[in-house]
């Protein structure tokens, strides 16, 4: 079992009674962890100590740690306020990223945005400045940034994963909350994803907690649809995958929702290999995936977009051997015409401000 699957069966209660010593260690730092977040959230409360950037900020955040579909969305958003004229500048931390070198989350904007501008700067306020002032911003998309109160914002998305919405009811470490979950409040839109993977049932329930959590807030849901199944060098998988044996690997926060995607696609996954959140990949670990006999006889191996944008400069394996997962974000219902509403409002009411 990985460190990580420990860990969730830990907080999850999944572990059992000798877990419990643990989970109350957790409590105290949870404790401590909380007290901090809620008198940072006080302060930033205050209008006067946040900056204003000279261009509308939207930001795209989470509630938990973990994958909660944040690029696809960002993706979307991007190709959305492009189509209503305007010039959008994405601005992020970079975390995860090697020095001077895009991390995973850029290059797969780049990829699937061809000519979008990118600024990651762990002073995100000096970063949105730049991006107004020097490179034509007329809007800016704030990429992973409800946490980030310093920079303030016009409309704030927040994602909630439908297979794991609440963080196990726990702010960190005792559960996966980056804060508590009266932050919600802030939010002016929630969107439910990967709800293809949740039970109506299930899906309906969070949506009636997060209307009593977040009341002001709008709440549309989406699904992640695969659009392609390909080789990593582009060329097309002629047959259908469907019925086939896969062997799946990814580096990515919840590498279980990849799995399931998989499934959904009519593939037996037979193993897989998960190596960390944003891992720098080597042509080693490649090469050792690709020639590791301990697998069940499969078909195909199979990876996510956004790993595959990590591998393009690696060199030294047979690239049509692997299979790459596009994905793109289906709204369900009225969530795509209430997104576009939110969308214009926000950018009319700047320029009539």
């Amino acid at each position: 079992m990985s460190k990580l699957r420990l860990y969730r069966s830990i907080i999850s209660g999944e572990a059992g009674a000798w877990a419990e010593p643990l989970r109350g260690l957790f409590r105290i730092g949870e404790f401590i962890y909380s007290a901090a977040i809620n008198l940072r959230n006080t302060r930033y409360d205050r209008a006067a100590a946040t900056f204003a950037a000279a261009v509308p900020v939207i930001s795209v955040g989470n509630i938990t740690v973990g994958g909660t579909g944040k690029t696809p969305f960002v993706i979307e958003l991007v190709k959305r306020l492009d189509r209503l004229g305007c010039s959008p500048v994405v601005v992020a931390r970079g975390y995860g990223a090697a020095p001077d070198e895009p991390n995973d989350e850029e290059l797969l904007i780049r990829r699937n945005c061809p000519g979008a501008a990118y600024v990651a700067d762990s002073d995100r306020c000096q970063a949105a400045e730049r991006a107004a002032n020097r490179m034509g911003a007329d809007v800016i998309v704030l990429d992973d940034g409800f946490q980030h109160r310093r920079l303030a914002r016009d409309l704030d998305i927040v994602l909630i994963d439908a297979t794991c919405p609440f963080g196990y009811e726990h702010v960190l470490p005792r559960g996966l909350l980056r804060e508590p979950l009266i932050g919600l409040r802030r939010a002016h839109l929630v969107v439910i994803t990967r709800c293809d993977q949740a039970s109506m049932a299930d899906v309906s329930r969070i949506d009636s907690r997060l209307r009593e959590l977040a009341p002001d807030a709008a709440v549309i849901r989406c699904r992640h649809r695969v659009t392609a199944v390909e080789c990593l060098d582009g060329s097309p998988i002629e047959d259908p995958v469907a019925g086939k044996r896969a062997v799946l690997f990814a580096a990515v926060g919840r590498p279980g929702a990849f799995a399931t995607t998989v499934s959904s696609l009519g593939v037996d996954v037979v193993a897989a290999r998960w190596w960390p959140d944003h891992h720098c990949y080597r042509v080693r670990d490649i090469k050792s995936l690709l020639d590791d006999r301990s697998f069940t006889p499969h078909d195909l191996v199979l990876t996510t977009e956004k790993d595959a944008v990590k591998l393009a400069g690696l060199d030294g394996f047979d690239r049509t051997a692997i299979g790459v997962v596009r994905i793109a974000i289906d709204f369900l219902g009225e969530g795509d015409t209430m997104l576009q509403r939110l969308l214009e409002r926000t950018l009319r009411r700047e320029q009539t401000s």
